[in-house]
């Protein structure tokens, strides 16, 4: 994020913030993971598979007993993204998507016939608790959630979240409507999530945060 706590400008298309370290550091955090998601809002900015790259990261999830690659998921309540998106034609690496009771059934017809898992809900959106759940059925505990915010903002108002991964770039973006990283409905006075710091690293300028609940 930038020093203001933008993560994209009020346009929101994609914009890249950190540096290659920043890049390279995400991708270790990826490598761990079981699964990485995120919200419709910053798959149609990104609308590509969310995968580990490099033989050492590769051999490093091999050792650890993990699939080649962490499941690609993206949540869509009524299935409005992209269709035909290098995501869509990925291989080697698991697509989910999870939606609502009203996603047109076609759109989850034409998505499980690419080789699409599609965990539907009984509700209009699926809940944070609800999709990880069915990570867990499925065996994938150790879930990376990136954003948007309006997504961060769901499963920390819920109590989620158990590490925060930040990077502030030292730079401004401004503009009321730029988005953040976290966003939501905001918390009551009295109820903010506390973290504590964990890792503080500063690397050409960049800061690296790592909090963790207490």
């Amino acid at each position: 994020m930038s020093m203001d706590g933008k993560i994209a400008t009020k346009a929101r298309g994609p914009v890249k913030l950190g540096s290659e370290y920043d890049s390279r550091r995400m991708a270790e955090i990826r490598a761990e993971s079981d699964a990485v998601i995120n919200g419709a809002s910053t798959f149609r900015a990104y609308p590509y598979p969310l995968a580990v790259e490099g033989a050492d990261l590769l051999k490093k999830r091999k050792n650890a007993g993990l699939s080649p690659q962490p499941v690609s998921a993206i949540v869509s309540s009524r299935l409005d993204i992209p269709r035909g998106t290098p995501w869509e034609k990925a291989t080697g690496v698991e697509r989910w998507v999870f939606c609502g009771a009203k996603a047109p059934k076609a759109r989850v017809l034409s998505l499980r016939a690419a080789g699409v898992t599609v965990v539907q809900s009984r509700s209009l959106r699926p809940s944070p608790k609800e999709i990880l759940a069915a990570f867990a059925k499925a065996g994938k505990k150790n879930i990376l959630v990136e954003g948007g915010g309006e997504f961060n903002a769901s499963f920390l108002e819920q109590g989620l979240i158990h590490r925060i991964h930040l990077t502030l770039v030292p730079i401004l973006v401004g503009g009321a409507e730029a988005p953040t990283w976290c966003e939501g409905l905001g918390f009551a006075k009295g109820k903010f999530p506390r973290f504590q710091l964990a890792e503080c690293e500063n690397v050409q300028g960049e800061l690296y945060l790592t909090y963790e609940r207490p």
